[in-house]
């Protein structure tokens, strides 16, 4: 009975938002017959009550949203310690099938059919390496649920995250973090719990976690940057590579602000495409269209991409694996292999390496097909030293 009675009882939370609310409303009770009797300064102090009351609430809404996010991170460093307690005991991992999908190890490049958990996919692909970034959790443009099936169609000894996972930017001015969001991090998570490697290179998004370099959490490492070897014997740099945008290092208001047009953007594009679907037409960005189109962009990518060549040349390795422009490509226009995974905000890409040692663009087209496949046009043995 007293357990009954402790669950009925309303938390702190609550009973702030309640209070939150009272005020707005008393504060609105006041106002209105102050407006009417055009009484200015008692009708001002009550307009103020009441912007006071509205912040208030909202802040409130915002704590509890960062409770309920706290205790899911805390569930999942539960599940990480968990996993190291495990290894060391020697016992396996724990089971983790009803979060992560995932299936028994097969010989590489072999595929299996799916568990009932994921029968709504064919198989799932075997692959030595997975290379996904700017995922942008925490903000209403991460395509998490499209995320989610993609990383139930591979298994893979190895995930690099490549830096803007989680959207620090956004959650500090406006808190959303959906189930979905949850999902990804459990996701990623348990196939850590199933033997998969995790190596998290943090972005200019998630700088918060540059503090951590260095740091490991059961098969999770977090690192600034790393050196991958790949299946073909050949060395690739893997960084995100924020530290490279002189936008990013040098004028940060402009990122924010430049970060702020984005997302505007990608709210118009949701807009428009709407209209599209309508009419029956197909999935149309203006903002890939102007990382094409536009001769300032174009010009950036440009840049980007050499700076980044000629940073892989100083590391002496023969490529290097980055992220930050969401433009997904694969070239050796600079002399190394250059290769960008794109994000999981538009173009949904990730970059695979199979057992032979050649990589691929694979961009998820958000069905049970295979997803759509780019390779580099140009061959690997053109950039050997």
């Amino acid at each position: 009975m007293r357990a009954s009675l402790s669950r009925l009882k309303p938390s702190t939370g609550v009973l702030e938002q309640a209070a939150a609310m009272t005020m707005i409303l008393f504060s609105s009770y006041k106002l209105v017959p102050l407006l009417a009797d055009d009484q200015r300064r008692g009708a001002g102090f009550a307009f103020v009550l009441l912007m006071a009351s509205v912040y208030w609430l909202r802040s409130a809404l915002n704590r509890r949203a960062i409770r309920s996010a706290t205790k899911a991170i805390i569930s999942f460093a539960e599940l990480t310690a968990m996993v190291v307690r495990h290894d060391k005991a020697g016992d396996g991992h724990p089971n983790c099938d009803d979060l992560a999908n995932k299936n028994t190890p097969l010989d590489p490049g072999e595929t299996l059919s799916s568990t009932a958990a994921s029968s709504q996919y064919e198989a799932v692909t075997k692959i030595r390496t997975l290379f996904i970034s700017d995922v942008h959790l925490g903000t209403n443009g991460c395509q998490a649920d499209q995320l989610i099936k993609f990383l139930s169609s591979y298994d893979a000894d190895t995930v690099f995250l490549v830096g803007d996972i989680i959207d620090g930017w956004h959650l500090k001015s406006n808190w959303y973090w959906p189930h979905a969001h949850n999902s990804v991090v459990q996701k990623l998570l348990c196939m850590a719990c199933d033997g998969t490697r995790l190596v998290y290179i943090p972005g200019n998004h998630d700088e918060f976690l540059r503090d951590h370099a260095g740091s490991s959490f059961g098969s999770i490492d977090v690192v600034d940057h790393a050196i991958h070897k790949g299946a073909d014997g050949r060395d690739y740099l893997v960084i995100h590579g924020d530290q490279f945008d002189l936008v990013v290092s040098h004028a940060r208001w402009l990122a924010l602000l430049g970060d702020w047009a984005y997302r505007a953007a990608l709210t118009c594009n949701a807009k428009l495409n709407f209209v599209r679907r309508r009419l029956g037409l197909t999935y149309w960005s203006f903002s890939a269209w102007a990382k094409l189109n536009v001769k300032n962009a174009v010009n950036y990518i440009g840049r980007f991409e050499e700076v980044l060549s000629a940073e892989a040349q100083r590391h002496n390795v023969k490529g290097v694996i980055c992220g930050h422009i969401h433009h997904a490509v694969m070239h050796d226009d600079f002399g190394v292999r250059y290769i960008n995974t794109g994000d999981w905000v538009e173009s949904c890409s990730a970059v695979v390496e199979h057992y032979d040692g050649h990589f691929e663009i694979l961009r998820w087209v958000g069905s049970p097909s295979p997803p759509l496949i780019e390779t580099a046009a140009v061959p690997l043995a053109k950039v050997a030293a």
